[in-house]
């Protein structure tokens, strides 16, 4: 559901069917819709899963930074239509394996906070170090194989996302066959 290209949203016809982004696009009374746009782009920014902005883990501070990058302002307030896009959003990506992704990379995040605030000259009292040379070995081979992990599973989340992506008539279409076709939505709806 709503694909990114080059850094850039990419908004399908049919994806404004949707009755809540529908509601989004159709209050925007400018020609452009360009804030019709920039709040579907924070959504998609913010939730899907291979946005530019997904290695920023902590909501709060991906939240601020696609604020800013979209209206200009960290502090922008969402609204409540916004809101249930979300939530509408969530709801239709959310598949197993996505959350199971998610949940491995909040996981990961936290190791990585965990190897931040070791500090591996720490010495017990009799002057022992806690942490051995051969624990930091073990731990970075250990590493290698926990990214191997994620990617794998951000390849099985890409082949179903791609599975999913059906269809018209029973024939599957490449998720990116409408990418261009916003301009005829946008001028068939103006006439209605």
């Amino acid at each position: 559901m709503f694909d990114i290209v080059d850094g850039e949203v990419i908004i399908n016809p049919d994806e404004l069917a949707i009755p809540v982004f529908k509601k989004i696009y159709e209050r925007d009374k400018s020609i452009s819709k360009t804030k019709a746009f920039n709040i579907i782009s924070y959504i998609v920014f913010m939730w899907k899963w291979d946005s530019p902005y997904a290695s920023f883990i902590n909501e709060e501070s991906r939240d601020k930074i696609i604020k800013k990058d979209i209206f200009g302002d960290e502090n922008y307030e969402i609204d409540d239509l916004t809101k249930e896009a979300i939530t509408r959003y969530k709801e239709f990506q959310h598949t197993f394996s996505l959350q199971f992704l998610e949940q491995n990379m909040v996981g990961a995040k936290k190791l990585m906070d965990f190897y931040q605030r070791v500090n591996w000259d720490e010495v017990d009292k009799t002057g022992k170090p806690i942490y051995s040379s051969r624990d930091l070995a073990a731990n970075l081979e250990k590493a290698g194989g926990i990214l191997k992990s994620l990617e794998s599973l951000k390849q099985q989340v890409k082949r179903e996302g791609l599975e999913v992506s059906k269809t018209r008539g029973q024939n599957d279409i490449n998720p990116y066959e409408d990418m261009h076709s916003l301009k005829e939505f946008q001028k068939n709806t103006k006439n209605d």
